[in-house]
C-alpha cells in the first residue's frame, strides 16, 4: 500500500508528466470536490482521495484520446475513469462538451453498453488496439496498456482487472475490497484472432504474436503452465468458460456494484464509423 506522502508525490508527478497534462489542467476546478462527494453514492466503496481522482481522470482523458485517434466507437475499460465521467456530466455538462470539442475535436457522448448499436466487442477491441498504438506496444498483444490496467492499479471496488495469461489478455472482476478475483475470462474483444478478423491488426502483427507464443509455450507471459493456448481463445484458464461473462459474484453489479457491466466495459463513447 502506498503511504500518503508517496501518493502525493505520484499525484503531482502524473499532473506534470502525463501525456494528458494540458487537458488535466483544463478540467473544471470544482470537479474533484463534486466527484468526491457524489461518486460513492453511485460507485460503492470507491476511494475519494486526490491520488485516485487524478489517475482516474488521466485514464478518462486517455480514453477520449483513443476516440479521437480511432474516430470510431470505443468501450471504456475502467470503472474508475467512468466515475469521473459520470460526475463531470452531472456537474458541468456544457463544460464537458466544450472541453472535448477543444481537446479532441468532437463532442463525446456517453453511451451505456446496452445502447451500443453493434455491441461492445469491437469498441473494446478498437480501444485496446488504439491504446497499444499510443504506447508503442505490439498490437496483437499480449501487453496490457495503462488504460486497461487502471482499475487493477487503483484497486477500484467492483472494477475490471486485465492481466496476461498464456499469451492472452484475460479479464477478472474486482471485489468490493479492491481485490482481483481468481476467475478469468478471455473477452472476445481482446483476443488476437478477433482483432485480426475485425481488421484492426495486420496478419504480420498476428503472426508475430503467434510465433512468440509458440516459441515460449506461453510460460513467460504470466503463467508457469507449460500448456499453450496459442492460436485460439478456447482454453479454460480457471474453471470458467473462456470468453464468457458472468454478472454474479463480488465483481458484478448484483453485489453492490454500480449497475454497470461486469464484463470489462459498461459504457462507451465516440463515433464516426462502424
Amino acid at each position: 500500500m502506498l503511504t500518503a506522502a508517496m501518493k502525493l508525490v505520484r499525484t503531482q508527478f502524473t499532473r506534470l508528466t502525463s501525456r494528458n497534462r494540458k487537458a488535466l489542467r483544463d478540467m473544471p476546478p470544482g470537479l474533484y470536490e463534486y466527484w468526491a462527494r457524489t461518486a460513492p453514492q453511485e460507485f460503492k466503496g470507491i476511494p475519494t482521495d486526490a491520488f485516485f481522482y487524478v489517475h482516474a481522470s488521466d485514464a478518462l482523458l486517455t480514453f477520449f484520446e483513443c476516440i479521437r485517434r480511432s474516430n470510431r466507437p470505443c468501450a471504456l475499460p475502467s470503472k474508475a475513469a467512468d466515475s469521473v465521467w459520470h460526475a463531470w456530466m452531472r456537474h458541468a455538462p456544457k463544460h464537458l462538451d466544450s472541453f472535448c470539442q477543444r481537446h479532441y475535436g468532437q463532442r463525446i457522448p456517453h453511451v451505456e453498453a446496452a445502447n451500443m448499436k453493434k455491441g461492445m466487442q469491437k469498441p473494446m477491441a478498437m480501444c485496446l488496439v488504439t491504446a497499444r498504438t499510443m504506447e508503442r506496444l505490439d498490437l496483437a498483444g499480449p501487453n496490457v496498456p495503462r488504460l486497461f490496467a487502471t482499475d487493477r492499479r487503483l484497486r477500484m471496488p467492483f472494477g475490471s482487472a486485465y492481466r496476461v495469461q498464456r499469451g492472452h489478455i484475460v479479464y477478472s472482476p474486482i471485489n468490493r475490497n479492491g481485490q482481483v478475483l481468481p476467475q478469468t475470462h478471455i473477452l472476445p474483444g481482446t483476443d488476437p484472432e478477433f482483432l485480426l478478423a475485425a481488421g484492426l491488426i495486420a496478419q504480420g502483427d498476428y503472426d508475430r504474436w503467434l510465433a512468440r507464443c509458440q516459441e515460449t509455450g506461453s510460460s513467460d507471459w504470466g503463467t508457469s503452465s507449460s500448456s499453450s493456448s496459442c492460436g485460439g481463445s478456447s482454453a479454460d484458464f480457471s474453471g470458467d468458460d473462456a470468453g464468457s461473462c458472468d454478472s454474479n459474484g463480488d465483481g458484478g453489479s448484483g453485489d453492490g456494484g454500480d449497475g454497470g457491466s461486469s464484463c470489462g466495459g459498461g459504457c462507451g463513447g465516440g463515433g464516426g464509423g462502424d
